[in-house]
């Protein structure tokens, strides 16, 4: 799905976080934020996921305008630099969370989760925990 932000802006009091800030991108395809820290990769993130609402401009999601859509409706998810799973689940649950939180039947869940954990090479470590498991 093609992910547009025009000229959108986000402040949190005297703290300009985004200013102006547009980009496109195309359907299917891998994109990386990089910049330093502090530079607002987290708060555009935030703002696509409908996470933070943008003080001005605009979130278009497959030609959609999502500005005012709750995060949940949006169907977008991210993965925090500094992942957070829960350590009381196994890792088939964490990966396999969201589409629970959504109701989805098991068994779609399950297939899902399954071709997810083989997409990373973590298809062998489905029923371990977070603590089970490398840093690597």
């Amino acid at each position: 799905m093609a992910i547009e932000v025009q000229s959108v802006s986000k402040r949190f009091g005297t703290f300009t976080a985004l200013q102006d800030v547009s980009i496109a991108v195309t359907d299917r395809a891998l994109t990386a934020l990089l910049g330093p820290s502090g530079s607002g990769k987290s708060t555009l993130l935030r703002v696509i996921a409908g996470l933070e609402e943008p003080d001005e401009g605009q979130v278009r999601i497959g030609g959609r305008d999502v500005s005012g859509i709750p995060a949940r409706s949006r169907g977008v998810g991210f993965v925090f630099q500094h992942y957070a799973p829960f350590k009381h689940m196994t890792v088939q649950s964490n990966v396999g969370f969201g589409l629970a939180v959504r109701k989805r039947p098991k068994a779609e869940i399950g297939a899902r989760v399954k071709e997810l954990l083989a997409l990373v090479r973590l298809d062998g470590l489905a029923e371990r925990y977070p603590s089970q498991l490398s840093g690597g």
